[in-house]
């Protein structure tokens, strides 16, 4: 190739021939892995501030449940894991079971109603039990008909049953997801007040030699925002290298 007038070689038109789609593509997945990225580190602030928020709420001295409960329905629903206190009469006749995996073994958690002092029910989670010990006179120990006085940390009902759960059997009180609004109806009796179906009570760890003794809140979410950001962002320099390799390899394809 002559040189130009300059002494450098005149510049090739075709050199950047097939650049532009592969330019365009590159581009777009690039700000779409950055902005991926990006979105999860801000999740990982929003995971962060809910972390500290959970803790501080479950931390806190134990309020009595009537006083969360008169603050109405849209209070209600920003109240999970708040340290309440019941004081009552727990229903042990009307137990029920869900599923719970345990170590080496698997067995139940055992919700119980509990009637307030203004006759509400409410659904207390009183903690895992082996399977072998599904039985109440096997816990009798632990089983009391008389005024009791339980703290845990209120919560949500879950959302409904996801597909790959297997059905409740109402007969058996046996459930494998918690279906609180059925759960709830089965509990209900002539005369009383249905059990509230949409928030219950993880009762606090106890140490008591016949289970349950409270404590199945897991306070450690899960929290790989920051695994996944790096994966992004990861994504997004792998492709950078690899259009720049293409970029190179094109340019000499090209040169004449």
């Amino acid at each position: 190739m002559m040189p130009g007038r300059d002494g450098l070689p005149p510049s090739n038109p075709k050199r950047f021939q097939g650049l532009a789609g592969p330019t365009i593509a590159a581009g777009l997945v690039l700000i779409a892995l950055l902005g991926l990225g990006f979105w999860q580190l801000h999740r990982l602030q929003w995971k962060l501030g809910l972390v500290a928020d959970i803790a501080q709420r479950a931390h806190a001295p134990a309020v009595p449940i009537e006083t969360v409960l008169a603050r109405g329905p849209a209070a209600l629903a920003a109240a999970g894991y708040t340290h309440v206190s019941l004081a009552g009469r727990f229903h042990h006749e009307l137990e029920r079971y869900v599923y719970a995996p345990g170590e080496g073994d698997w067995g139940w958690d055992v919700f119980t109603p509990i009637e307030l002092a203004d006759g509400q029910r409410v659904i207390v989670n009183r903690g895992y039990i082996p399977r072998q010990l599904q039985d109440r006179p096997l816990r009798a120990a632990g089983v009391s008909d008389g005024p009791a006085t339980v703290t845990g940390l209120l919560r949500a009902a879950p959302g409904g049953r996801p597909w790959w759960s297997p059905v409740g059997d109402v007969a058996k009180g046996t459930w494998y997801w918690i279906e609180l609004p059925a759960i709830a109806d089965s509990m209900q009796v002539a005369g009383a007040n249905r059990p509230r179906p949409d928030i219950y009570v993880d009762a606090d760890p106890i140490a008591a030699l016949v289970p349950p003794a409270g404590g199945a809140t897991n306070l450690d979410l899960p929290n790989r925002h920051l695994e996944y950001a790096f994966t992004w962002f990861g994504l997004a320099a792998v492709l950078a290298v690899i259009y720049g390799l293409f970029v190179v390899r094109r340019l000499r394809a090209n040169r004449v």
